[in-house]
């Protein structure tokens, strides 16, 4: 279970990070106005933040469920 829950979790760091980066890339591209797809780049990167959180949440909670299905019974 834990391999899942890092997995899920490391997944979802990657994938807000890569959303961070297009966002910053979508910021200096409306500055230069050169046309870029401005409206495409704001959707990836909103789509890929949210994604990556619900990914990383997912771990995050995975990992608590874990934790507490490894206690032993009183």
């Amino acid at each position: 279970m834990r391999y899942v829950v890092a997995g899920l979790m490391g997944l979802g760091g990657i994938l807000i990070s890569f959303g961070a980066v297009v966002f910053v890339l979508e910021l200096f591209a409306s500055r230069a106005d050169s046309g870029h797809g401005l409206r495409e780049m704001t959707v990836l990167a909103t789509g890929v933040i949210v994604v990556g959180g619900v990914l990383l949440g997912l771990g995050f909670l995975l990992s608590r469920i874990g934790r507490k299905s490894n206690r032993p019974a009183r």
